[in-house]
């Protein structure tokens, strides 16, 4: 029988962190946890004021939360090209000047920055907006989407049909030009893109929620066709695009290479003023 802990459990809603959270939502630990489902930029605003004990934080979050530590283990990352973080844009990216974001996005706000800085030592002005593909790329030269609604896009434009029809969306005659996130990481630096991963607010002492948390991530990732039979009605993608996504684009696990790129990362976002300075990463 799976242990009540009673600590209060922040887990986001996209679909990427799903098989993460998949035995707290629909498995064995279902009893473990209080758990509350929130936007990524909500989890950790919520773990930084101590209304949840532990929270999917996006993994720049680790260097803005006092006290933060990582449970060990489970992990929202990609060892290539993820399909559900992307820049979208209406000229090459070493043109760009103006970036829209959805106001959800922080971890990839500062990968975006990195990017554009390593790459094409350019630095192009971020600003907020709703995510709206065409009114993104109506007052900005690219859109930052994350999330179902990028992975919906990545679907829409992939089909084999797709190929033969006109783009998706033109601004003007210039068709859109489309940019994987980790997998520019991946080509900058041949290391994995970790994108969030399960933390614990200050103080938090109770290591038992480790094997936990694990155990719940082992559940959802034997679940996959589950998942994306669930999720696929709901997002209006395919469920094979979802199973295959699950299953190849996103990597579960904290593994050594995986903490060799956090600690990079960390630092190169200190490096284009994303964050102050890097501290390592502390695990629980």
């Amino acid at each position: 029988m799976c242990p009540v802990t009673g600590h209060r459990i922040s887990i986001v809603k996209y679909l990427n962190a799903v098989p993460l959270a998949w035995g707290i939502l629909q498995g064995p630990q279902k009893e473990a946890f209080q758990p509350v489902l929130s936007t990524p930029a909500e989890c950790a605003d919520q773990l930084s004021a101590g209304t949840v004990d532990i929270g999917l934080i996006p993994s720049i979050e680790f260097q803005r939360i006092k006290g933060t530590r990582i449970i060990p283990g489970p992990a929202v990352a990609s060892t290539h090209r993820v399909r559900s973080v992307i820049l979208v844009s209406v000229m090459p990216l070493w043109k760009v000047k103006t970036v829209a974001y959805d106001k959800g996005s922080r971890t990839s706000v500062a990968l975006s920055r990195i990017i554009f800085n390593d790459f094409y030592h350019t630095h192009p002005d971020f600003r907020p907006a709703e995510p709206d593909l065409a009114n993104m790329l109506a007052q900005s030269d690219a859109a930052l989407l994350i999330g179902d609604r990028a992975l919906k896009f990545t679907e829409d434009n992939e089909r084999p049909e797709a190929a033969r029809q006109k783009p998706l969306l033109r601004l003007g005659a210039e068709p859109l030009q489309v940019f994987d996130l980790a997998e520019r990481w991946r080509f900058l630096t041949g290391l994995p893109f970790v994108f969030a991963f399960w933390a614990v607010r200050e103080g938090f002492k109770d290591a038992s929620v480790v094997d936990l948390l694990k155990q719940s991530r082992d559940y959802g990732v034997a679940n996959t066709a589950t998942i994306a039979e669930k999720y696929s009605a709901e997002l209006q993608i395919k469920k094979e695009f979802i199973q295959e996504y699950l299953e190849r684009n996103v990597h579960y696990y904290m593994d050594r290479t995986c903490v060799e790129a956090l600690e990079l990362f960390y630092e190169k976002a200190a490096r284009v003023g994303a964050i102050k300075a890097a501290r390592r990463p502390e695990f629980l």
